[in-house]
């Protein structure tokens, strides 16, 4: 991925956080997801549906997958992995969406774990999701390093939580925090939590 592209999916995420009003972690998706006017249902509940406009096959095969009812995008996941990874999956599906990967007649085909070696898409989707769940700025502000921190602030799985704490040595190893203004809205968003968040931590 360019810098360009990584630039932009970045931005994406963040512009999803101001736009939804997200403030606190973890991350209400349920409510980002009315927000943006997508309808999320699970694999269990509404398997005459996936079967009805041909997706049965796909359940089994992936935690997640998008398609268009009309104008409207659906996400549809896997309720029977831990809530952590349905979090991931569910964000990993928002990134499709917000990044124009699907469209009104597709669908998406793969949402796993993050890892090295997958499609273009995939990997943007991966970031999106890991941005939009656990944005860096405010990790920063919270001051958080490992890979069970970002599992307990932001509810996703041990895997996403490594790929995310990997960037975010790389990013306090460069200092490279509040270098755009986008992400300075967000952090500003996020400031009255970060202040909670420090306050409780010192018992007061």
């Amino acid at each position: 991925m360019s810098y360009r592209d990584y630039q932009a999916v970045r931005d994406a995420a963040w512009q999803i956080l101001l736009d939804c009003e997200v403030n606190r972690l973890p991350v209400n998706l349920s409510a980002v997801c009315r927000r943006l006017k997508i309808l999320v249902l699970s694999y269990g509940k509404n398997m005459d549906l996936i079967e009805r406009v041909n997706l049965g096959r796909l359940v089994g095969h992936t935690d997640g997958m998008t398609f268009y009812a009309k104008d409207m995008p659906v996400i549809f996941f896997d309720e029977q992995k831990p809530l952590p990874r349905v979090r991931f999956t569910v964000a990993h599906e928002v990134g499709h969406i917000i990044l124009g990967h699907v469209q009104p007649g597709g669908v998406t085909t793969a949402n796993r774990e993050p890892s090295p070696g997958v499609s273009p898409e995939e990997q943007a989707a991966n970031r999106f999701a890991a941005r939009l769940l656990a944005p860096a700025c405010v990790l920063w502000g919270l001051d958080v390093h490992t890979a069970e921190d970002i599992m307990d602030l932001c509810q996703i799985s041990r895997a996403s939580a490594e790929f995310r704490a990997q960037r975010m040595a790389e990013l306090y190893r460069r200092d490279k925090f509040m270098t755009s203004a986008l992400e300075r809205q967000v952090y500003r968003q996020f400031q009255p939590f970060i202040m909670e968040f420090h306050h409780s931590r010192r018992g007061g």
